[in-house]
């Protein structure tokens, strides 16, 4: 018996959405997250800051961004407890705390990259544990896989066989090792979105070739297994303080260069002059993760609660061999 759906309900309420550092220092990505949840429909309901003033401060900006209130929590905990979905874009050092205001709550989370420092790997892989044994959803701020329908795009012939090499072009603010590890995650992310990877894959002939502590360029490369054979990985790496930083990714040689203009327009250039437009990485990142804070499917919530975990593995694990 087929039952027909009532016509007088009100409409759903709003994804109500919380955020964990909501300032701009230190090159924080809380604003930009906060405009891509409402753009897909949330709404940033509240914040959290590094104490009481912080968060009234961030709040009080964060309103004036997005035009309408925005209340502030006492502390992520707090927070967690009052929305339906937790953003951690606090520097790296909040991160366990904001898992942790999640888990609590029993809420989804998306958090900013890296899930945890390589020092935390132990507790930070006892939370995504914790997330997959519960069936909630913990997604890491990944948004270069995002991109890849643009180079093919842009190359049609990549990615039509296993890839055999990844490379990646960033231009971190900070030099010498943080400028490593603020990277890594993206050039991974890309890994795990184009070979298929083992989950007990590790990371070999890890180098880099420049480990001074006040190194403005280093490519770090290493090899990654997968089941159709190694991926060479190469990360490029150069400092540039000031918006917007260059960037570029190549596979098995097809690479496009990123370009950002007015308004943030982002484009994608060929080496022989093609140029398409690509939709923010950031904001198809949020609209795919969407769905799933509000209808959970299980597999696809295990899915990306796996990836984080490899990754945070591959992660510490390459941070590790080139001793940091």
């Amino acid at each position: 018996m087929t039952v027909p759906a009532p016509t007088d309900l009100p409409p759903a309420a709003p994804l109500r959405v919380g955020l964990v550092g909501a300032g701009r220092s230190r090159q924080g990505l809380g604003p930009f997250l906060a405009r891509a949840f409402e753009a897909a429909g949330a709404t940033v309901a509240a914040v959290a800051g590094r104490d009481a003033a912080g968060g009234v401060r961030a709040a009080g900006e964060l309103a004036a961004l997005l035009g309408h209130p925005v209340a502030a929590a006492a502390d992520a905990m707090a927070l967690a407890r009052g929305v339906d979905a937790l953003i951690v874009a606090a520097p790296v050092a909040g991160h366990l705390a904001g898992l942790d205001a999640a888990l609590a709550a029993g809420v989804p989370c998306l958090c900013e990259k890296p899930l945890v420092a390589a020092a935390d790997l132990a507790a930070g892989l006892q939370r995504v544990a914790a997330f997959r044994a519960r069936g909630l959803l913990l997604a890491e701020n990944c948004q270069w896989p995002e991109v890849l329908p643009t180079l093919r795009a842009l190359h049609p012939a990549a990615l039509r066989t296993p890839p055999r090499v990844l490379a990646m072009g960033l231009a971190p603010a900070e030099p010498g090792p943080a400028m490593v590890a603020d990277s890594l995650s993206h050039v991974l992310s890309v890994a795990q979105a184009i070979a298929d990877l083992p989950p007990d894959a590790q990371a070999t002939d890890v180098r880099q070739s420049d480990a001074t502590p006040t190194a403005a360029r280093n490519v770090v490369a290493c090899t990654l297994p997968t089941r159709h054979g190694p991926l060479a990985v190469e990360l490029h790496l150069a400092v540039c303080p000031t918006q917007p930083r260059p960037a570029w990714l190549a596979i098995d040689g097809c690479r496009m260069d990123r370009r950002i203009g007015p308004g943030y327009r982002i484009t994608f250039a060929a080496p022989d002059g093609r140029e398409l437009p690509c939709d923010d990485p950031l904001f198809r990142l949020v609209y795919g993760l969407r769905p799933l804070l509000t209808q959970p499917a299980r597999e696809r919530t295990l899915a990306f609660v796996d990836a984080v975990a490899l990754r945070l593995r591959l992660y510490a694990g390459i941070l590790d061999a080139l001793g940091r």
